[in-house]
């Protein structure tokens, strides 16, 4: 039985190896078109390069899970880049193609994780428009990279909208409208105030997408469901990459859904047990820390570990 883990976006083992750099709008504001683009282009360059950069320290570190920054291209999908095929862009696509590459050669399951803003239960059309701004320009980025369906995009449902119960069938009912594409990309994750796991398990059964469990989210919000009857049913939704669970731990209890610095084991270890006894599985590291939380973690899984490969 195999353990993957993985960490998200910016590597602290690095000197300034952020792939998550910005462009804020108001920065653009007195420059002229081609100002603008080269400014954003910039950016952009510099978040690939780190990019690249960090696919050179998963091979090196043995760590076969990373979620990209879903910022690498700044403001693609707002109207300053309109116009402007950034997937194409000379200074750009070589480096996509060239990450792509690492990411096949090297074996590294990549996901990458929608903003907030992002919704799939909203009755206003308008409100979905961010959803399916961000979906297409995931699109475009894993393409120019070369990468299939086994690359992922997560994302919570959204809000309850005094009738959760409407706003699940709305979930179910938009997923199911979505191009094939989008759906084989797609998983879900529950959330730590409005759905449930048990709510976004049932979604994803009546979708056929995938189902992220977050242990951390689960603590905060249930209905009184047990993680060991609901991760069996999680992880049969996976069918193209081994299932994965995100892992975190409580800041304090004074804010109990802030991510700490580190995962505290003995939080997390409901989880875990359950987990193993059911085959093969990704974990990402939701800590504050990083990759050098998941080295942690790594660590104090190889002392627990029976027969188990962690991180590989």
């Amino acid at each position: 039985m195999a353990i993957g883990l993985g960490f998200v976006s910016i590597c602290l083992s690095e000197e300034n190896c952020s792939p998550a750099g910005t462009v804020t709008v108001k920065s653009l504001e007195n420059l002229d078109p081609e100002g603008q683009r080269r400014r954003i282009q910039a950016t952009a360059r510099r978040n690939l390069d780190n990019t690249r950069r960090i696919m050179f320290f998963l091979r090196a570190h043995h760590i076969p899970l990373y979620r990209m920054s879903a910022q690498l291209i700044p403001l693609a999908t707002h109207p300053a880049t309109e116009g402007w095929d950034w997937w194409k862009d000379p200074e750009l696509e070589p480096l996509m193609a060239e990450i792509g590459e690492l990411v096949q050669r090297h074996r590294v399951r990549i996901s990458s994780h929608l903003p907030q803003l992002c919704l799939l239960t909203a009755a206003s059309p308008s409100k979905l428009q961010w959803t399916e701004k961000y979906l297409e320009y995931h699109r475009r980025l894993f393409e120019a990279m070369g990468l299939d369906e086994r690359t992922k995009i997560v994302m919570h449902l959204g809000g309850a909208y005094s009738d959760r119960a409407q706003a699940l069938r709305r979930a179910v009912a938009y997923v199911k409208q979505l191009p094939e594409w989008a759906r084989k990309r797609l998983c879900l994750e529950n959330d730590d105030r409005v759905f449930s796991a048990a709510e976004v398990l049932q979604v994803c059964r009546e979708t056929g997408v995938p189902m992220v469990f977050d242990y951390h989210h689960h603590v905060c919000r249930n209905d009184g469901e047990d993680v060991r009857d609901l991760l069996p049913a999680a992880f049969a939704t996976w069918t193209d990459r081994p299932p994965k669970i995100h892992l975190s731990s409580p800041r304090d209890s004074r804010d109990p859904r802030a991510h700490a610095d580190y995962v505290d084991v003995d939080f997390v270890r409901p989880a875990l047990d359950a987990a193993r006894r059911l085959g093969d599985f990704d974990v990402m590291v939701e800590a504050k820390k990083k990759d050098l939380a998941l080295f942690k973690l790594r660590e104090d899984l190889g002392s627990l570990s029976g027969n188990e490969t962690v991180g590989l």
